[in-house]
């Protein structure tokens, strides 16, 4: 039980300190965050989309 405390603990704190450190960053390092983000997500997308779509084929 305390090996699991201690996880949790690290984990909130880890979160705790890239949420300070996010509200400290200028706005536009956000800006710039925001977008390698939203592309990061898009690519995701796609590579999913494309997947299933093969997957389905494969069963036809």
């Amino acid at each position: 039980m305390k090996k699991s405390t201690g996880f949790l603990l690290g984990i909130g704190a880890g979160l705790a300190a890239g949420a300070a450190a996010g509200i400290m960053a200028p706005n536009s390092s956000r800006q710039s965050m925001k977008k390698q983000m939203d592309q990061g997500l898009h690519k995701l997308g796609t590579a999913v989309d494309q997947a299933v779509d093969s997957v389905v084929s494969d069963m036809r």
